[in-house]
C-alpha cells in the first residue's frame, strides 16, 4: 500500500518563503475564494449543474443526493455543466446512511459507456473518496483514483492522518488543488495527499461532479461549493 505523507515546511516560520514553486509541497490548505472564484450555488440555484431526475435536489443551500428507501441500480452523478482544467475547489459535505454508504467528488470528468456487470454513464477522470470506513475494512477514505477508467490508479494517503482530520456522520470540508500533473488533496485544513500523475492517458479537463452509490441506502449533502480556476 502507498502512503504519501505531506511535507511541512516549518523552516518558513524562521526564515522569509521564496515565491511559490511548482516544485514545493505546501501544507497550507489553499483559498478558493478569490479573484475569478465561482460559487457553484451561487443564487441558492442548480443552474450551474446538469440535475438527473428523482434522487437529486437543492435544500437547505446544499446539494442533497439521496437513494430513497431502497438502493439504486447503478451510481449515480450530478456534474456542472462547466469544464475545468486547472483550480482550487473546496466544499462541505456529509454522508449518512448504512455501513456501506459511500461517495466521492470527481473531477476532470469525461463521461463514457462503463460496460461491467451493469452498463451505465461513468466518469473518466479523478475522485476524491469519501466512502464510509468500515474498521475490519481497506479505508478508502481521502484516496485518489480513477476507478472507472483506469481502474490501477488508486492513491493512498496515511489513514492515521485521515482518521485524525475526518468526521464520521458530520460535516467534512474537501479541498482540491489541481495543476498540470500535480494534484492535492486537504480534509478540514489537513494536507493528506500530495501526487503527480504523468500517465499520458490522465483527463486534464472536464467537469465536476458528486456521487450517490448503488448498494446502499444513503444520503450526502454537498454545501459552501467554491471553485477558482487557475
Amino acid at each position: 500500500m502507498k502512503y504519501l505523507l505531506p511535507v511541512l515546511t516549518s523552516f518558513c516560520l524562521l526564515a522569509p518563503c521564496p515565491a511559490f514553486s511548482d516544485e514545493t509541497n505546501e501544507a497550507i490548505e489553499p483559498s478558493a475564494e478569490g479573484p475569478g472564484s465561482i460559487d457553484l450555488l451561487g443564487g441558492g440555484t442548480l443552474d450551474k449543474w446538469d440535475v438527473p431526475p428523482d434522487h437529486w435536489y437543492l435544500e437547505n443551500q446544499s446539494i442533497v443526493g439521496i437513494t430513497g428507501t431502497e438502493e439504486i441500480e447503478v451510481p449515480e452523478w450530478i456534474y456542472t455543466k462547466g469544464a475545468f482544467g486547472d483550480f482550487i475547489f473546496t466544499c462541505e459535505l456529509k454522508l449518512t446512511g448504512d455501513r456501506s454508504r459511500n461517495t466521492g467528488i470527481y473531477y476532470r470528468v469525461n463521461t463514457f459507456t462503463f460496460e461491467g456487470k451493469k452498463t451505465f454513464e461513468a466518469p473518466s477522470g479523478y475522485e476524491f473518496d469519501a466512502a464510509f470506513h468500515k474498521p475490519d475494512k481497506k479505508d478508502f477514505r481521502g484516496t485518489l483514483g480513477d476507478w472507472y477508467a483506469r481502474p490501477s490508479l488508486r492513491i493512498f494517503p496515511d489513514p492515521n492522518i485521515v482518521n485524525q482530520a475526518y468526521k464520521t456522520g458530520g460535516w467534512n470540508r474537501m479541498t482540491i488543488r489541481a495543476r498540470g500533473t500535480r494534484l492535492e488533496y486537504w480534509i478540514n485544513g489537513v494536507k493528506i495527499l500530495d501526487y503527480r500523475d504523468t500517465d499520458p492517458e490522465a483527463s486534464r479537463e472536464g467537469v465536476i461532479g458528486f456521487q450517490i452509490h448503488d448498494g446502499s441506502v444513503m444520503k450526502v449533502e454537498y454545501r459552501d461549493i467554491l471553485v477558482r480556476p487557475l
